[in-house]
């Protein structure tokens, strides 16, 4: 396909293109796919996971001179939606993340010098994050003291 495209495209002409849906189809596919249910966990993982790119205390994200932004938090919030519509459920979940999360965050991240003179890629920090950050947060009483008062 693309050795036809660089072979007969002419400058100026523009390449045929299959139409595969309708306008409304698209629309429509749009609509439910933002009515997919986000659960409040899953929503917290992704951003968990958005937060870790950054350049801190997550080990995984050495090498990371700038991370991931909100508007990364939220493609990755629709691809995990439109995963889930195209698997068939009106509700995503992590294995949802763990799919989308590659292809979102890889290209989002900044890795400093001394990372890429390494040769450390992205996406392995994506894979590491993904391994790294729980998918359910800490429960309370692990974060909080919650040894009675007397």
């Amino acid at each position: 396909m693309l050795e036809r495209i660089v072979c007969d495209r002419q400058m100026g002409d523009e390449p045929e293109i299959a139409r595969v849906l309708t306008h409304d189809h698209l629309m429509q596919l749009m609509h439910m796919g933002r009515r997919v249910y986000l659960p409040d966990v899953v929503a917290n993982y992704i951003a968990r996971l958005v937060d870790a790119t950054h350049p801190g205390p997550s080990a995984a994200a050495q090498g990371v001179k700038f991370g991931a932004s909100p508007r990364a938090a939220l493609a990755l919030a629709s691809a995990v939606r439109a995963r889930a519509l195209i698997q068939g459920r009106m509700n995503a979940s992590f294995e949802d993340v763990e799919a989308t999360a590659q292809p979102v965050l890889q290209h989002r991240l900044v890795l400093d010098y001394s990372a890429r003179l390494q040769g450390t890629q992205a996406s392995e920090i994506v894979r590491a994050l993904l391994q790294d950050i729980p998918k359910q947060p800490r429960p309370v009483a692990a974060v909080l003291d919650l040894t009675p008062v007397s």
